[in-house]
């Protein structure tokens, strides 16, 4: 592994840990709050959907290789 994978993969985790940090503060914030419960509701399925969809992507990125087709000029 080279500096620059190294500095992309460091890169990559503080962004996802601040992430991950914020979505649990505000979802903190909500739940702990007096607000209707669909609010509630709905704005943990509108996080609960794109994590999910974000970590299906990530999965399927992960295991399809690439297949372009390498030009020569």
């Amino acid at each position: 592994m080279n500096s620059n994978t190294a500095v992309r993969n460091l890169g990559i985790g503080l962004t996802v840990t601040g992430l991950i940090l914020l979505v649990g503060y505000a979802l903190y914030d909500i739940f702990t709050t007096e607000s209707s419960l669909i609010l509630k509701i709905s704005i943990t399925a509108i996080v609960a959907g794109i994590g999910l969809v974000l970590l299906i992507l990530i999965k399927e990125k992960m295991s399809v290789k690439d297949k372009e087709i390498e030009r020569r000029y």
